[in-house]
Order: structure tokens, then C-alpha cells, then sequence
């Protein structure tokens, strides 16, 4: 399948990365190689052309983790004459993988009757009628219900996914705090990745969105999320993960927030008299991993099940399946 990917070019805007624009991009290219021409070509998810470049690392969100470096052969792609191409209906589908950052060539591809598709990955729930009025428009905080506006959510490449948990964990709960910029001492992605590795549990919330690429980061390397207010998420916010699960999880081993201070921890809107009681309770009866496995090892069989869900379910190129599957409906 021939398709134009129009990604956000990175000059405009304080980050270079736009994660949802950069996984979709990945999926897409997993599924159809070179037929899939991103432009004006995302540098920096190909190893050989990141390597070229001149870039201030400070300007990668998150440190780029988890997409610097997943795609290879940036040059084999043929990025010539794409006005030309719009206009003699060389695509089968144009994406604009950022819209509110790049509608390029948008004119020429509604005037050449183009077929096309917006995807809005911004973490607000605002959507831009100009385009949602014009086409299907993906969005990924999607709070309201509109037939032509599709949920979307995060992915992770395949390649990126722990092939098996780690049956010696060091920490009940990761050393990395959401929000608290102390914790985040990682400086390269395999130390980073290793932390959820020797870890059981996560902490992991809603921060400007819903979705997070944590989230998955957390799940891909064999890693029990513990997501705060899961439970008062919108049903088109991240809809691909096992929302009751996790609020399972929760539910079950809130109390293994007492090994570290919980004020701390929780805002004060987690907070309740009863689950402050239940924490300092279990405080003074568990304190060390050896024993919470021993009293908990069903801990290993939920780790295993979260895996199998993410290979199966959370993969760039589910993320793309499903975007294409949602065209060929309209």
C-alpha cells in the first residue's frame, strides 16, 4: 500500500519527537517497508541517519527513549516530487501523523481528491473542527463521541518487548516516581528499561493526558503498572490497554505504597483515611521483597499474562492494522 506519512518538522516546535506521529510511523513501515514515505523524512528514528545529524539531545522528550534508532535505510526512501505524485494520485492514503503541527501539501490533496486521514495526538481534548469536519480525524484524548472522530492510543515496536519476565526482581516498586525529577537519573535507554525489568510493580498516572508512553514502557519490559484514578478514565482514553485489570491491580496491592512514604507518593486526591490505614498497617508487617513474593507469588503469573497482552495487543503494527481497518470502513 502506497502511503504519504506527513510528519511534524522538528524546527517549528520545542521537541523534536511526537510520539504518537513517530509509533504510527514505525507500525506503518513495519507492515509495508519503503511504500511508506514519511516526509519530509523523521531522522531521527533511523539508526543510520540519526547518526549524520547535528541535534541538541535536550530536545528529545522523554531522552527519546524507545523511538531513537527503530527504523534503519532512510535513504532508500524515494521523497522526490511529492507535490507531483499528489497530484497524479501516486498514494492510496495520505496520513498527516501530526496535524496540528503539519497540514503540508493539504490543499493539493483535498483538490486531487487524495484520499487522506488526520491523526491528533496532542495530550488535550481539544479537536480541530477544520480538519475533523473534512476527514476521519483520530484522536487520542477523545472524551466525546463523534462517528467521525476515532480513538487512538500509544503502541510500542515489537522489537522493543522483553521476551520473558524477570524471575528475580530487586525492587517491589520501581525507583522512577512519576513527577519526581530526582528519581529520573537514567541517562540510556537499557538502564532505563532494566529498572521495570528487576521491578514487580510501577507507579504510573495521568499526568496532561491519559495516555502516556510510560504506560507501555512499563508493560513491555514485564512490569505490573499500579495506575492511579484508572478507574476515572474516559472509555476512548487509552482503549487499548486492560483498564480493568488495572484497576485490579490497584485495588489489590495499593498497600505496597507503605515501603515508601505515601504522602510523598499520592496527592492528596489519591489519598483516603482508609487507604492511609491499610498502608501503615502493611508497613509494619512486609518490608522486604523475599517475603512479599512469598506471600505473593501469583505476582510472576500476572507479569507473564501482561506480557502476552502487550506483544499481542499493544505492537506498532496493531496500532497501524487498526488505523487502516478504520479507513477502509469510511
Amino acid at each position: 500500500m502506497k502511503i504519504l506519512y506527513i510528519h511534524s518538522t522538528e524546527n517549528h516546535h520545542q521537541f523534536y519527537n511526537d510520539y504518537m506521529n513517530d509509533l504510527l510511523l514505525h507500525g506503518l513501515r513495519e507492515l509495508y517497508g519503503n511504500d511508506v514515505i514519511d516526509y519530509p523524512g523523521c531522522w531521527y528514528l533511523y539508526n543510520d541517519e540519526i547518526k549524520k545529524r547535528d541535534y541538541e539531545e535536550e530536545r528529545f522528550w522523554g531522552k527519546g527513549f524507545t523511538i531513537k534508532n527503530i527504523l534503519r535505510n532512510f535513504n532508500t526512501i524515494d521523497r522526490e516530487d511529492i507535490r507531483q505524485k499528489i497530484k497524479n494520485k501516486y498514494f492510496e492514503l495520505v496520513i498527516y501523523g501530526s496535524i496540528r503541527r503539519s497540514d503540508l501539501f493539504l490543499d493539493d490533496v483535498v483538490k486531487y481528491n487524495n484520499k487522506f486521514i488526520f491523526i491528533d495526538g496532542e495530550d488535550d481534548n481539544y479537536i480541530e473542527t477544520k480538519y475533523s469536519n473534512l476527514g476521519l480525524y483520530f484522536k487520542r484524548e477523545l472524551v466525546s463521541e463523534n462517528s467521525k472522530i476515532k480513538p487512538i492510543s500509544f503502541a510500542i515496536p515489537k522489537s522493543k518487548i522483553l521476551n520473558e519476565i524477570n524471575y528475580e526482581p530487586k525492587n517491589i516498586l520501581a525507583p522512577l516516581i512519576p513527577g519526581r525529577l530526582n528519581t529520573y537519573i537514567y541517562d540510556d535507554e537499557k538502564s532505563y528499561y532494566e529498572m521495570y525489568q528487576k521491578s514487580i510493580f510501577a507507579l504510573t498516572y495521568k499526568k496532561a493526558g491519559w495516555d502516556c508512553l510510560r504506560h507501555y514502557e512499563i508493560l513491555m519490559n514485564g512490569c505490573i503498572p499500579l495506575f492511579l484514578d484508572i478507574k476515572n478514565c474516559p472509555s476512548n482514553c487509552i482503549s487499548t490497554l486492560p483498564k480493568e485489570k488495572l484497576i485490579n491491580f490497584l485495588n489489590d496491592f495499593d498497600k505496597i505504597f507503605s515501603l515508601y512514604n505515601p504522602f510523598k507518593i499520592f496527592k492528596k486526591k489519591h489519598l483516603t483515611f482508609h487507604r492511609v490505614l491499610k498502608l501503615f498497617k502493611f508497613n509494619n508487617e512486609n518490608n522486604n521483597i523475599e517475603l512479599f513474593i512469598k506471600e505473593n507469588d501469583k505476582v510472576f503469573e500476572l507479569k507473564r499474562d501482561l506480557l502476552d497482552f502487550t506483544k499481542k495487543n499493544l505492537t506498532t503494527e496493531v496500532l497501524a492494522k487498526y488505523i487502516l481497518e478504520k479507513f477502509k470502513k469510511i
